[in-house]
């Protein structure tokens, strides 16, 4: 019997509910050959680079410290927010940090365990450098489309280009681009590198759901052009690669959600009085990362300026749920630890605007207001608490998984992982908070015990909910959606 291995594919924000025999034939077809796990949720904030480092690492930002795709620690010293796509801020803060990834990462624990790691990734910069970890030093092959400084040395990405011709130039829909990543991928890294696991990450139908539409052309031609990708890969893995003992998880990191509305936050608080900024000083009390999902730095940590700036957001219709560092209060916010963001570099408040169920002119349910003024009205986001942008899709296959299951207990990307450990026969990092999904392996628990609470807060004329479930053998637990209910 051939050693087991694992290629996790990555399809960059799709929608479960998109994963159909029309839109996704060989998607849909693995996943109903396999393990569709139903309930997946993404860690919060529901954006990339952080499903990312979760995925990687077994943990959500309370176990890693990547808060979210860009956030703001005072003790860095920036002027504004870090966004974990620029690489010169990204290596200051490796150094102030002394571990920018504050949890162990995949690619190091196979390493110790004497196993090979690979991957190839059309993402940002970030998330070639997320989904690196600790690759360079380690002489593993990671490669990204951005090119030799973003790419580890092991990659050799010039050779990849003088073999295979430059990267194509990214369009709507960006599927040139994920053919030549398969192209790499099956004929070069795989039977080249001979990785024990490996990474494919494809871009799209991402791109094209935030600036097209979730329901436009491109939208579903960047899905149609990620699915005959991953059809070519298929035909790899039955033809030869299940017999050589690979398995494959396919999956989305996140979903989306529709942008009906746009709010300028930083402007509204500015008017209600608050001296907001982009970095904490003498003449700013607030330091806001803004978006849909935006967390604010308070000066001091001071009690009085804490309690303003919640209670001003909790009288602002656009604003959604509102967490902030206490354990517990009568203010109507909730604690960061419900969502899994409890860590020192988180910032003091995090919330989310509003978001509802119904659904957008396109008629996708999931509609939200957005600080996000590069992404258009009918775009598609994420980064809250939206079932429908938590929601993420998960599949998997091969000889070790059960076969044909649709499977309703809560998992996530923070399962991913020790998921990739146990099918690879190794014993999972000891400090994960996710766990192996023992229910999609052939031989597992089939049922785990699953216990759902509901967390509330309220006061005056707010009120919030967020639900999540606990999964006996997973140290935190998953997110299910959450929401300003009043």
């Amino acid at each position: 019997m051939p050693a087991p291995k694992v290629l996790v594919v990555v399809f960059d924000g799709l929608r479960p509910d998109h994963v159909t025999p029309n839109q996704a034939p060989n998607i849909h077809g693995f996943a109903k050959g396999g393990v569709w796990m139903r309930n997946t949720a993404s860690a919060f904030p529901s954006e990339t680079r952080v499903q990312v480092t979760t995925s990687m690492t077994g943990h959500p930002p309370a176990g890693h410290g990547i808060m979210a795709n860009a956030f703001y620690d005072p003790a860095l010293g920036f002027g504004s927010a870090m966004d974990t796509s620029d690489d010169v801020r990204m290596r200051a803060a490796d150094k102030a940090y002394g571990r920018l990834i504050g949890a162990a990462h995949l690619s190091e624990i196979l390493w110790g365990a004497g196993r090979r790691f690979a991957a190839v990734t059309t993402g940002k910069v970030g998330n070639a450098r997320l989904l690196a970890g600790r690759a360079a030093e380690l002489g593993q092959p990671v490669l990204s489309i951005w090119g030799d400084a973003i790419s580890t040395p092991a990659a050799a990405y010039a050779k990849v280009i003088d073999r295979f011709g430059p990267v194509p130039e990214q369009t709507f829909p960006n599927t040139g681009v994920a053919d030549w990543a398969v192209k790499v991928l099956l004929d070069h890294v795989l039977p080249d590198h001979a990785p024990d696991a490996c990474v494919l990450w494809l871009n799209e139908p991402d791109l094209s759901y935030h600036y097209r539409g979730l329901a436009s052309g491109d939208s579903q031609s960047a899905i149609g052009g990620v699915d005959a990708a991953f059809g070519r890969v298929l035909d790899w893995w039955r033809s030869e690669g299940r017999d050589a003992g690979w398995h494959i998880i396919a999956m989305s990191d996140h979903g989306h959600v529709t942008v009906e509305g746009q709010v300028g936050v930083a402007d509204i608080l500015r008017k209600e009085g608050l001296s907001v900024g982009t970095a904490l000083g003498p003449d700013v009390d607030y330091a806001l990362k803004p978006g849909y999902s935006a967390h604010v730095a308070v000066r001091d940590r001071d009690p009085a300026l804490l309690k303003r700036l919640v209670e001003t957001l909790q009288a602002q219709d656009w604003c959604g749920p509102i967490l902030t560092r206490r354990d517990a209060g009568d203010d109507g916010t909730l604690p960061l630890s419900v969502v899994n963001w409890n860590h020192r570099r988180a910032a003091d408040v995090a919330f989310t605007l509003r978001a509802w169920d119904r659904d957008s002119e396109d008629g996708l349910p999931g509609v939200i207001l957005a600080d996000n003024p590069d992404i258009p009205l009918g775009g598609g986001l994420h980064g809250g608490l939206h079932r429908r942008e938590l929601n993420h899709c998960l599949f998997l296959g091969g000889d070790s998984f059960r076969k044909g299951v649709e499977i309703e207990t809560p998992s996530g990307t923070v399962d991913i992982a020790p998921t990739v450990l146990k099918t690879l026969g190794l014993a999972p990092h000891p400090l994960m908070a996710g766990r192996a999904i023992e229910e999609a392996f052939a031989i597992g628990d089939p049922a785990p015990e699953v216990v759902e609470q509901s967390h509330e807060a309220g006061t005056g004329g707010y009120a919030q909910t967020i639900v999540t479930a606990q999964v006996a053998g997973a140290r935190r637990p998953y997110l299910r959606w959450g929401m300003r209910t009043a």
